[in-house]
């Protein structure tokens, strides 16, 4: 049995300790948060029999075997950091860190402990994105690629205005928080680290940045705001090629269209998964978790959201946001 402890339980953190739950062998031994009232009850109603204001105690627990990192990002670092020291397994949300300093403090305990972690960049095991990947490879047909692009027009609501997320020394801003996310989804489909060549928008609700992927020339657009009403959320995202597109909808999408000439016509091709997007979110989370678990029962095992891939993604988010800061 594998005894898992969080560090947070926010609406997201409930959410990976609710899909990690129904994973066999794992039990959700401790959570730990600030509110005491609000934490007793939480863990009573999941049956968490351990409970704590002072994380690291919960940490520190000889019975832990996993740490769950689910807090803000200003806190990633020092919590990963002592729970590797405390020879505990990692989970951590993303991004890794906040600087690349705290990143590679991160990467350097969890080696020198001997411990295995993985960081919560689910898109990679996103079982469409696989076969978006192979279409790619598939179809050398459609010649280069020229273009790629993901917007995401979301909604503020239920983010009040002291929310940890509009304050950058906490979250980040949006390039680090949500974007890490969508440059190393790009980053891994293409086979190619973007490189941020400029950025704009409004703080704090808004971003879009520019990036130039080297090996395959060519540029990317992502966008990201966060002013839309709640029923008008959108997201979309896709590439061009020289003779096609494939094009999808949703962060997490359920299907994605491939449109190409062939002998003469332009013929769509339409790939969906038959599931609703919260039982996707939630598998995703279990494959990340079980990737985890694969690595501490395998040492050689390579996990797919490894420190080193987050960190790449950490890298590119802040060089996207200091472009934005010089050009204020």
């Amino acid at each position: 049995m594998v005894k898992v402890a969080a560090v947070g339980y926010g609406a997201f953190g409930s959410f990976v300790l609710r899909s990690i739950s129904k994973i066999p062998n794992v039990e959700i031994y401790g959570v730990s948060g600030v509110n005491p009232e609000k934490l007793k009850n939480f863990a009573q109603s999941m049956n968490i029999p351990n409970w704590t204001t002072d994380w690291q105690t919960l940490i520190s627990d000889p019975e832990v075997n996993v740490v769950l990192v689910l807090t803000p990002p200003d806190s990633h670092h020092s919590i990963a950091v002592a729970a590797a020291k405390n020879k505990k397994h990692l989970f951590i949300e993303k991004p890794l860190a906040l600087s690349l300093k705290q990143a590679d403090e991160i990467i350097s305990e969890v080696e020198k402990a001997g411990v295995k972690a993985v960081v919560d960049y689910i898109m990679r095991y996103h079982q469409l994105y696989y076969k978006l990947k192979n279409c790619i490879k598939e179809n050398p047909d459609m010649g280069k690629i020229k273009k790629v692009w993901f917007y995401n027009f979301a909604s503020s609501e239920g983010l009040n205005p002291d929310h940890w997320f509009w304050k950058e020394e906490k979250s980040g801003g949006i390039l680090v928080e949500h974007g890490g996310h969508f440059y190393d989804l790009f980053s891994w489909l293409l086979e190619d680290t973007p490189k941020p060549v400029a950025t704009f928008g409004h703080d704090p609700y808004e971003d879009m940045s520019i990036v130039h992927f080297p090996q395959i020339d060519a540029y990317g657009e992502f966008y990201h705001c966060f002013d839309k009403p709640g029923l008008l959320e959108k997201n979309f995202g896709g590439i061009a090629f020289e003779k096609g597109y494939i094009t999808f909808e949703g962060w997490l999408p359920l299907s994605f269209k491939l449109e190409k000439i062939e002998e003469g016509q332009v013929i769509t091709k339409e790939y969906k998964l038959k599931r609703e997007k919260n039982e996707v979110f939630s598998e995703l989370v279990q494959k990340a978790f079980q990737d985890l678990l694969k690595a501490i029962e395998n040492p050689s095992h390579e996990i797919t959201a490894n420190l080193y891939i987050a960190r790449k993604a950490l890298e590119v988010s802040l060089k996207a946001r200091s472009l934005k800061s010089s050009t204020r």
